[in-house]
């Protein structure tokens, strides 16, 4: 059972990390906001690094537990030798939508997207948690998806380039949000500018699909 002098630390932590970077970030500060002594960090998580990672390992957590059923019937229909390319293909556009709601509106905390983007493109010694409890397993699934969608045509590391440029995109549409807002003169991203959103990733993941269909 989690204390709750672990839970501030974990909540300020993740609010200080978000506001100034990992790197820029001193333990005296999170243990100031969180209003315990600083060998409470030390304690409870073994240092900065091990509280930062137990940060990351949160936010993993709370991805896939949104992501649990679309992962799930993911990992039925690619188990299932009878699926079709066009059963996988619907099913990748959905997971598509369901990725871009959560990287883009507001289903997950800010402070949440804000570390993650910021390990993802700055990588650093904890790289390694959000990799392998979060990154691999989605990125896996949705090459996989692909694969399938292609019937086949399109190999494994190939389709693991497009899902990475695919992700990329969904992240710009996040890491730029106040520029795009601004560009297109929306307040928000409201249902129908996210509609908007899915439909220019979706629209691009098609494109690749048909390519290769045509092979």
């Amino acid at each position: 059972m989690v204390k709750e002098s672990q839970k501030r630390l974990l909540d300020m932590a993740k609010h200080l990390f978000a506001l100034n970077g990992y790197q820029a970030t001193a333990t005296r500060d999170i243990a100031e906001a969180a209003k315990v002594n600083i060998s409470a960090i030390t304690y409870y998580f073994g240092g900065k690094l091990g509280l930062y990672r137990a940060v990351l390992q949160n936010i993993a957590e709370r991805v896939q537990q949104e992501l649990s059923e679309k992962t799930a019937t993911v990992q039925n229909l690619l188990a299932d030798e009878n699926a079709t390319a066009e059963e996988a293909e619907n099913l990748l556009y959905k997971l598509i939508s369901e990725l871009c709601s959560l990287v883009c509106s507001q289903r997950l905390p800010s402070e949440d997207i804000a570390v993650f983007l910021h390990e993802y493109f700055v990588p650093g010694e904890a790289f390694d948690t959000l990799y392998q409890e979060l990154i691999s397993p989605v990125y896996t699934l949705a090459a996989a998806l692909i694969v399938k969608a292609t019937g086949n045509l399109l190999d494994h590391e190939s389709a693991t380039l497009y899902t990475i440029q695919l992700f990329a995109e969904m992240f710009v549409f996040r890491s730029r949000k106040q520029f795009i807002l601004q560009q297109l003169n929306w307040n928000e991203y409201g249902e129908k500018e996210m509609t908007k959103i899915t439909d220019v990733v979706i629209c691009h993941t098609r494109a690749v699909l048909n390519l290769y269909k045509k092979v």
